[in-house]
């Protein structure tokens, strides 16, 4: 990588005892601002205690590190590329600093529930041949009020059948076997800020990906930041990701019938993009793919 080394730091402990790092859980973020310490505190109070928890701070100004180093826990690290990096480039950097068996994401403004990472976990061990486990989400505006749902196929069959549709898996709940991130070449820059639909789709053509279906992160739908100044950009790369995937084969015909909602969107302006987009998700993604899969939050 161009420019200054890496660097990597551990917050002072308070008293915290040591624990073994089992699993890692990796932050990215840049200018995390009043949201980042809460979503920090989520996973600091996991049910499940044995934590690496890899705060990748992408050259915030705004005084994100000092935030990460007050917390005073042990578990938490703070590493810093040598220079700004693209999304998906941060991501990769972010759990290439991890040395567990599983890794999984965190959002920088999100808030996962106690028992995400033990739930998830449990599921991995119960399901051996799954690779990357998710989980169903609140939404949430800036202000923290509950403005919808996403509800994805939970069970592998139904995600494997389903996600070449749609991303089936929200990021920031991902947790994965980091062995079979590495098999299909993780996060990858070649789609831009589609780079988890596209690990997605890489993944479930070698290993089961699945949603629990509960409610164990509440995500954050910020109307003013990048990605939704920026949807038209979301729309195409995603678009991409499907081609790129129907292409590679393994999917019945009436599968490419799905890229016209991608390429109506593409259609629309921007303005009328970001003015649908809070209504469509509810719509679209926060029912139950199953009548018999309930939400808790």
């Amino acid at each position: 990588m161009a420019g200054a080394p890496a660097i990597e730091q551990r917050a002072a402990c308070r008293g915290a005892r040591a624990v073994r790092e089992r699993v890692a859980v990796v932050l990215p973020v840049r200018d995390g601002g009043r949201h980042f310490e809460p979503a920090l505190r989520s996973i600091l109070e996991q049910t499940h205690r044995e934590l690496d928890i890899v705060v990748s701070d992408n050259h915030s100004t705004d005084g994100t590190p000092e935030v990460a180093r007050s917390v005073g826990d042990s578990r938490v690290r703070i590493v810093r590329p040598g220079a700004p990096l693209p999304i998906s480039l941060h991501h990769r950097f972010a759990v290439e600093r991890t040395d567990t068996e599983l890794v999984a994401i965190m959002g920088a403004d999100d808030l996962a529930a106690p028992e995400r990472i033990e739930r998830q976990i449990a599921y991995l061990r119960a399901h051996p041949k799954v690779g990357l486990v998710g989980c169903w989400c609140g939404m949430l505006d800036t202000a923290g009020t509950r403005v919808g749902a996403l509800r994805y196929a939970a069970a592998p069959e139904d995600v494997r059948h389903k996600a070449v549709r749609a991303n089936p898996i929200v990021l920031p709940t991902m947790l994965f076997r980091r062995a079979a991130y590495d098999a299909v070449g993780g996060f990858r820059d070649d789609f831009g800020v589609a780079f988890d639909y596209d690990l997605v789709l890489r993944l479930v053509r070698v290993a089961g990906v699945a949603n629990l279906p509960e409610e164990l992160l509440a995500y954050r739908y910020n109307t003013s930041g990048g990605s939704f100044r920026n949807i038209r950009v979301f729309q195409r790369e995603g678009l991409r990701v499907r081609l790129r995937a129907l292409r590679a084969g393994g999917y019945p015909w009436y599968e490419w019938l799905w890229l016209a909602k991608p390429l109506a969107a593409l259609a629309l302006p921007s303005a009328a993009l970001r003015a649908i987009a809070i209504p469509y998700m509810r719509f679209m993604h926060g029912r139950a793919s199953l009548p018999s899969e309930r939400a808790r939050l």
